[in-house]
């Protein structure tokens, strides 16, 4: 079986954070977006070696910004 891994579509993100809430591993973090330490949104950030490919983040996802892709081999 592939692999799988979650890209985000940061256009539509509106930063709720369920994503990382939903995974069972801790592969998605919150990243901070902004200037001088004023931060507008919290973005989700995968940490690949992490991930299992559950697609769990995906299937949480209120807005749908999240799909599942093949891992790249190399990576």
């Amino acid at each position: 079986m592939t692999k799988k891994k979650p890209v985000f579509d940061y256009l539509l993100c509106v930063s709720c954070g369920i994503c990382a809430q939903a995974c069972p591993v801790s592969a998605i973090g919150m990243m901070k977006e902004g200037k001088s330490g004023k931060y507008r949104n919290l973005f989700p950030e995968l940490v690949k070696d992490n991930c299992i490919g559950c697609g769990r983040c995906a299937d949480s996802c209120p807005m749908d910004v999240i799909r599942m892709e093949e891992a790249d081999s190399e990576s």
